[in-house]
């Protein structure tokens, strides 16, 4: 997901109780020095309540996650962006810890000192297992920083090739910015948390052919559920139940707009598409598909109040608030993003 997304969500949501994206960046510089690194955690106890219950404490918690963010989220980290992405170096993950790591060459010789800055590396890297908790996380079998310069793409995951397997992918340059860091990683914990083989059945033969729109559209007839590229969803699945909810009447229009083989106009008719439904979605980038739109809501869930509203925007996010597990899950990343903010 880009910055410059990002910075659409900030200006352009409608329908929500606060419209921005909300992640901390509050006590921590906007721009860093040229050695790059993740915020320096603060110490502070583990996040607990005395004098208010725990929703009223994530109430405040993100009320300064949000302050925060609409200072920070603007602002671009200075430097130009780069015509292409270059991956520095891949991590082999086991639980909590990464190592081997595999240094691609050749890269740009200004890549190299970031190439090179395996601190900044592992501080990444620990951010993540210091948010996510760690039986939500076993399918992250690989870690990899890459590059394109700041402020275009900040994150992503893939399947590797394993496809019950996953790879978390950080932009180093873009990490100097822990808004942006923040929110980038639990949009892509949203991937794997809904995208996982507990929640969709992988395809071979659409993963070990993945340009191949015949196969592709025979795995989808075959799916009694959601089917995408990960493969087809389970019935019960967050995705499926997703898509069933919010997606019916609009996955044919979607669809069609998506058989555009011009980039520009697709990029066009989509954004004429989002225009069209602004009150559906939490953000203009919700729109690429079913599988970001279920990942976009899942940020504001955590990051922004329960919405009071009825829109349909609001509507997905109170999905969320639906699932038990969910509003669990939901405390336990406040907690710990308060507690790298110094905010209860």
């Amino acid at each position: 997901m880009s910055k410059k997304a990002l910075v659409g969500i900030l200006l352009g949501v409608a329908g929500l109780t606060l419209a921005c994206l909300c992640a901390p960046a509050n006590l921590l510089p906007i721009r860093w020095t040229p050695t790059v690194f993740p915020p320096t955690r603060i110490p502070s106890q583990p996040f607990e309540t005395t004098e208010a219950s725990t929703a009223e404490a994530s109430d405040v918690c993100v009320y300064h996650l949000s302050q925060a963010l609409q200072e920070s989220e603007t602002t671009y980290v200075s430097g130009a962006e780069l015509e292409t992405d270059f991956t520095l170096v891949t991590y082999s993950v086991s639980g909590d810890s990464i190592a081997n790591p595999v240094k691609v060459n050749p890269i740009p010789p200004k890549l190299k000192t970031y190439q090179d800055d395996t601190a900044a590396q592992k501080k990444m890297w620990r951010f993540f297992t210091d948010i996510i908790p760690a039986n939500l996380r076993t399918q992250v079998t690989q870690f990899a920083v890459f590059t394109d310069g700041p402020n275009n793409s900040l994150g992503a995951v893939e399947q590797t090739d394993n496809p019950r397997h996953w790879k978390l992918e950080m932009d180093i340059q873009d990490s100097q910015n822990f808004a942006d860091l923040s929110s980038t990683l639990v949009h892509e914990f949203a991937h794997l948390l809904t995208l996982n083989d507990t929640q969709v059945t992988p395809d071979m033969q659409v993963f070990d052919h993945p340009n191949d729109k015949k196969l592709f559209d025979q795995g989808e007839a075959n799916c009694p559920a959601y089917f995408l590229f990960e493969g087809c969803s389970q019935t019960d699945s967050y995705i499926n139940r997703f898509y069933k909810r919010f997606w019916t009447e609009i996955y044919a229009e979607w669809k069609q707009i998506h058989s555009e083989t011009n980039e520009a106009k697709l990029d066009q008719d989509l954004e004429d598409f989002y225009d069209r439904n602004k009150d559906q979605f939490v953000s203009s980038y919700a729109v690429t598909s079913p599988e970001e739109d279920i990942a976009e809501t899942f940020m504001y869930f955590i990051f922004t109040p329960k919405p009071s509203g009825t829109s349909i925007a609001d509507q997905k996010i109170s999905f969320f608030y639906d699932e038990g597990k969910m509003k669990d899950l939901r405390e336990t990343l406040l907690s710990q993003l308060c507690r790298y903010t110094g905010k209860p």
